[in-house]
């Protein structure tokens, strides 16, 4: 049976320097790359805004990779604090190939600087401004993908659905920190469906937000499957940043490279979502307002 043509896509520009900042990224040993609007210089006091273009792209697709967001400086004891996590609770055997660790931000504390001492958590926060962001499930999740491994995902899942729960276990937007090269595809990326956000909203409106609980967040188990289109593999780079919308479809794809995929997620909530999460499922971008109105701008 022929294999479906993919997509690939690369992190999206997503920062510019004046040419101070450049000269002193140089002199710093910091990777300068051209990019677009905004600025970066690694210093958490700098403001961050992402563009119109990036708010409709995020309103449009469900996600955005925002290059370049976390420096070295909190990349490698990140590093250290997972080598020593793997270390003390080897993946078992019959793990699969893709194990993961959830543990309190606490007890990761450099994996929660990487996302509070960095721009990554201001840039969430343009999201949704002005509400802010925090924890939603109170844990970080280290997600590793061990090579070899073949499989190609088929279709999308949501998280946080159990045919035994009363509701969905929700939150706002799921932020990844990258640690490795994974700018090319089969490298254990993330696979996601663009536009599946609004795919999901479709269906939690037409059959209610506990829709997907039975088929444990899986659409394409339902009588009458949504259609997705085709999924993309999130291309990206160590320090990059993902902020995915909770209801983006997505799912865990090979890697044949020889290097263990690794990256840190975060499960982010809006204060309130707790009253509020079935309007964000039926209506996906109520948490959204900045990007309401930039696709608001152009309609």
């Amino acid at each position: 049976m022929a294999r479906s043509a993919f997509r690939y896509r690369h992190a999206q520009d997503g920062f510019d320097y004046d040419g101070k900042q450049r000269t002193e990224l140089i002199e710093a040993g910091l990777p300068v790359r051209k990019l677009g609007r905004g600025r970066r210089h690694g210093c958490r006091s700098v403001a961050r805004v992402l563009s119109e273009e990036q708010l409709r792209d995020f309103g449009d697709e469900g996600y955005l990779v925002l290059p370049g967001v976390v420096p070295e400086r909190l990349l490698a004891p990140v590093d250290a604090e997972i080598n020593a996590l793997v270390a003390q609770n080897p993946p078992p055997a019959d793990a699969g190939s893709a194990p993961s660790y959830s543990r309190p931000p606490g007890r990761l504390p450099a994996c929660d600087a990487a996302l509070r001492d960095s721009p990554a958590i201001r840039l969430a926060e343009a999201l949704v401004s002005p509400r802010t962001l925090d924890h939603g499930h109170h844990h970080i999740q280290v997600a590793l993908n061990i090579p070899p491994s073949a499989d190609r995902p088929g279709a999308p899942h949501i998280d946080g659905h159990r045919p035994e729960q009363a509701r969905p276990d929700s939150f706002t937007m799921l932020a990844g920190v990258y640690l490795v090269d994974e700018s090319a595809p089969d490298s254990g990326n993330l696979w996601v469906w663009p536009g599946s956000h609004l795919v999901h909203e479709r269906v939690f409106r037409e059959q209610g937000p506990a829709a997907l609980l039975a088929t444990s967040g899986h659409g394409c188990f339902l009588a009458a499957p949504p259609q997705y289109g085709e999924p993309v593999q999130v291309l990206a780079n160590r320090g990059d940043l993902l902020l995915a919308h909770f209801l983006l479809g997505h799912n865990i794809g090979p890697n044949t490279s020889k290097r263990t995929r690794r990256i840190v997620y975060y499960r982010l909530s809006c204060p309130g979502h707790e009253s509020r999460w079935a309007d964000t499922f039926t209506s996906a971008l109520t948490e959204y307002g900045p990007v309401r109105r930039a696709l608001g701008a152009t309609s």
